[in-house]
């Protein structure tokens, strides 16, 4: 009884942290910041090996992120050897790599043999062994061949809207800067850095910093996705549109659009730090609403409610979303598959 006791309470035991803290206006990805923090607490032990971490639900109400945010945390954290996730049954604390000196002294052979043993004890067969062991191998050496790339733009939100599209390139991962905080500097780029990805338009304010830095630049180019100008294609022309913006950068792009489709309705604008209760009126009213689409894990709760209640009046709610050429996106799969074959081959 106490034994059964001892394990329920093992189970649903919460593990002791520091506060999250999330930064929804940096230029690092949300999931990012939440999984390095919980990494650096494993480091100094705040988080103990074997105790489980928060559920992804309750971590998505502790930390003020989307569900999905955390699970590509959980999911960063375990591609690592932070934490194990078991399916169904959470994500565990991992237990710390042991320090270098205990190592000292084996052969690499003995290393091997020892590896083989305890795995093979699990009652595997030996085919079976020979196979994760291969596996293992590989996986390896494709995390060790990969380009890193850092993904600049001035605007948050297409920032983190082309960073996962941008990081589905074979053999890249990639690290995401505002330029402005890289201009500022109080961001600098990585040196795991390979090259640097930057949309054309602001390639002319980046490219002294880059050759300071000698990391080779590639730009690339950015249109509306076809969702979004089909949508703002059909809004009457006597009809106002509201603007909800985080940045000036997005409500120029944003005018810049409806210019470009001949759209001369008013424009009822406000940034989401000066909301007011004009904007919460129109849409009440039913007018189109423009909006980020990455809203949902920065917005503020007043801006949140602002959208559900622009919901119930039926007001079409479109978000503003880009997306890399196709011509361009062609090019940036075509510059790492090279810098690929250059790094294996040794030559960079």
């Amino acid at each position: 009884m106490i034994q059964w006791i001892y394990q329920r309470i093992r189970k649903f035991k919460v593990v002791a942290m520091e506060k999250i803290e999330i930064d929804k206006n940096s230029g690092t990805p949300l999931y990012l910041q939440l999984a390095r923090q919980l990494e650096q607490q494993a480091a100094d032990g705040i988080l103990v090996p074997g105790e489980r971490l928060l559920s992804e639900v309750r971590m998505a109400e502790v930390s003020g992120l989307s569900v999905g945010t955390v699970k590509k945390a959980y999911t960063w954290l375990q591609d690592r050897g932070v934490v194990q996730k078991i399916r169904g049954g959470g994500a565990y604390v991992q237990k710390k790599q042991p320090e270098n000196g205990q190592s000292r002294g084996k052969s690499p052979s003995d290393i091997v043999e020892e590896m083989f043993s305890k795995v093979s004890s699990c009652g595997l067969p030996m085919n079976r062994v020979f196979l994760l062991a291969q596996q293992e191998l590989v996986s390896h050496f494709q995390k060790k061949q990969k380009i890193c790339a850092a993904l600049v733009e001035c605007n948050i939100e297409i920032l983190h809207s082309i960073a996962p599209v941008v990081e589905s390139i074979p053999n890249l991962t990639v690290e995401t800067y505002v330029l402005e905080e890289l201009l500022s500097g109080s961001r600098v780029i990585s040196s795991r850095c390979d090259l640097a990805f930057i949309s054309q338009s602001h390639y002319q304010e980046f490219i002294g910093y880059a050759d300071a830095l000698g990391i080779p630049t590639e730009t690339f180019a950015l249109v509306e996705s076809r969702e979004t100008i089909a949508r703002l294609a059909t809004i009457p022309e006597d009809q106002p549109i509201c603007i909800l913006y985080r940045s000036a950068t997005f409500l120029k792009n944003a005018r810049r659009t409806l210019q470009h489709l001949g759209k001369t309705n008013e424009q009822i604008c406000a940034s989401e730090e000066e909301m007011s209760e004009a904007i919460d009126n129109c849409c009440r009213q039913g007018m189109p609403l423009i909006i980020s689409p990455d809203y949902i894990e920065y917005a503020s709760a007043w801006t949140l409610q602002v959208v559900a209640r622009a919901r119930k009046s039926r007001s079409r709610i479109i978000p503003m979303e880009y997306e890399i050429d196709q011509g361009s996106w062609m090019h940036m799969v075509e510059v790492v598959g090279k810098m690929d074959r250059q790094k294996g081959n040794g030559e960079i």
